[in-house]
């Protein structure tokens, strides 16, 4: 059962991955017109939008004690987004993608236990500096924002951990992004007289990609894994990013990046695999998955691929 929670995790976390970087690709093409924080926000809008009529959150059963961890979740999301927008726009995506990653590896190093785990830390950190070794001009700007995004991302995968854990994680995570679209409608409304229907697709479908699916696969995965395991499955990021980049932006990839790659997702795997042998996972007796409880609640099918009464919302 360990195990099988184990994988389940990878490999939602891969489906996050690809949808980030995917997103990422997309909100690069807004730049030009909405800039680089206006289409943080309004691709945060977009998605409170979408993840509220999905989930349905119902405010009355959200407590204070959930609500300061949903608040902090929502405002380290935005930080996130808006510093590593900014890092995109001045830097080559698979650089910017693994100065991101720089936070939730440090994390994973700290909460190590074992030497053997925390030998996977450096490793998975060096192919992360391999990696952003490839490309030229680097702009110091863009690195000091992708060093910001990754403190931040230290900080959205722990609150994960607590906001995935709790009773109906998905509507948690909905009030989050919509806390998030909220702090950052400063810059987002200013932007919407600039947009044309070309624009407004691309960043819907950022929406959906990078912040509907992605965060809901984060959600999911930290329900099932440790915050440490998370961390450093989110060195797939850096990987797919820099793969979208070669071949959607026509960024190139040097054979030191491609060894970063192999380092990274080695390191990665490894240290998934060790921490699941002692990772605390509870039965099906001691307690139900909070996120398998909320799929029906927001109208998913069963097991036996029949909808619950009411069908999807």
């Amino acid at each position: 059962m360990r195990m099988r929670r184990h994988w389940e995790s990878s490999s939602t976390m891969l489906v996050s991955a690809v949808s980030t970087q995917t997103s990422s690709a997309l909100s690069l093409q807004t730049f030009g017109r909405a800039g680089p924080a206006p289409a943080s926000g309004l691709r945060m809008a977009g998605a409170a939008v979408m993840m509220c009529a999905l989930t349905r959150p119902d405010l009355r059963r959200v407590t204070a004690r959930e609500w300061w961890a949903i608040t902090g979740f929502g405002v380290v999301m935005a930080a996130m987004n808006l510093c590593l927008y900014q890092a995109i726009d001045r830097l080559p995506l698979g650089v910017a993608v693994t100065l991101d990653f720089l936070g939730p590896c440090s994390l994973a190093f700290v909460m190590a236990k074992r030497w053997r785990e925390r030998c996977c830390a450096p490793i998975a950190l060096a192919g992360v500096v391999l990696m952003a070794g490839q490309g030229s001009g680097v702009n110091l700007v863009g690195v000091g924002f992708g060093l910001a995004a990754g403190l931040c991302f230290a900080g959205y995968a722990v609150l994960a951990e607590r906001v995935g854990r709790q009773h109906q994680p998905l509507s948690r995570l909905a009030l989050a992004v919509t806390i998030a679209a909220a702090a950052t409608a400063p810059f987002s409304l200013r932007a919407i007289g600039e947009l044309n229907l070309r624009t407004a697709a691309l960043l819907l479908a950022a929406a959906f990609f990078g912040v509907v699916v992605s965060y809901t696969c984060d959600a999911v995965a930290a329900a099932r894994a440790s915050a440490a395991v998370i961390a450093l499955l989110f060195g797939l990021d850096p990987v797919i990013g820099a793969v979208v980049g070669a071949t959607f932006l026509h960024q190139s990839l040097d054979p030191a990046a491609l060894l970063g790659m192999v380092m990274v997702v080695g390191a990665g795997m490894a240290v998934s695999w060790m921490m699941a042998g002692r990772t605390a996972a509870p039965s099906a007796g001691d307690r139900t998955d909070p996120v398998a409880e909320e799929s029906i609640a927001v109208g998913a099918p069963t097991g036996g691929g029949i909808p619950p009464e009411g069908g999807r919302p």
